[in-house]
């Protein structure tokens, strides 16, 4: 399986690029490649990972992704160890346009419990990252920063949301129809910048990993309706 670690950024064409360290868990002439990039199998044991019981597999978790109508996961995967021993766990999902996301404060809770809950690669350290397309018309506007706030996940005002050009933004990821969150999961960080994210608290409420699997709410999305 392929573990991705890195921020999903906008390009100019709006399509999307993983920026980070890949490692990629195959035989052979990779090792190699895994010790210049400082991935590897072998380091930062400290990290919980691959538990034997609890949570979910990475499977299980597809599947019930695979229920939510309207939307299309195109990423939901964990990563291994970069250099720095940070591990995550990243959603990129694409809303179909002729539905529309109702409950957004539930769905940034259900995916980031989710997250902690798979059991079958690293235990997330630094953050949960949520990324979503969902149009860019005006009809269409979600903000997952503010539903992250509004869930408790995010303190407020610490992290930018999205805006149209219309609302006067002008960074290009704010106005091209995507929208992304880092719920932050780091607990052992004694800066100032970094313990103002909400990681050590977001810890205390997701418990011990990985955490049980939560079944997917209803009313999540819906379709449209003729104006």
């Amino acid at each position: 399986m392929r573990y991705k670690l890195g921020r999903l950024a906008p390009r100019a064409d709006g399509s999307r690029n993983w920026r980070g360290i890949r490692c990629l868990s195959l035989a052979g002439g990779v090792a190699a490649v895994l010790a210049l990039t400082g991935c590897s199998l072998e380091q930062y044991p400290e990290i919980p990972r691959h538990a034997e019981s609890g949570g979910q597999t990475v499977d299980q978790l597809a599947e019930r992704l695979a229920t939510i109508p309207g939307l299309t996961f195109t990423e939901a995967v964990g990563s291994q160890p970069n250099a720095k021993g940070n591990t995550g766990f990243a959603f990129d999902m694409t809303l179909d346009p002729a539905y529309e996301v109702s409950d957004a404060p539930a769905l940034v809770d259900f995916l980031t419990k989710s997250a902690w809950s798979v059991r079958d690669g690293y235990q997330p350290n630094v953050a949960v990252e949520i990324s979503l397309f969902a149009g860019e018309s005006a009809d269409s506007k979600v903000d997952i920063v503010a539903a992250a706030e509004d869930g408790g996940w995010v303190p407020v005002g610490t992290q930018s949301h999205r805006m149209t050009e219309d609302d006067g933004g002008s960074a290009p990821e704010f106005a091209n129809g995507y929208t992304s969150v880092s719920v932050w999961l780091d607990s052992v960080s004694t800066s100032e910048t970094v313990r103002a994210r909400g990681g050590l608290e977001n810890r205390e409420r997701l418990g011990d990993w990985p955490g049980p699997a939560p079944e997917v709410p209803d009313g999540l999305t819906r379709l449209r309706t003729a104006d």
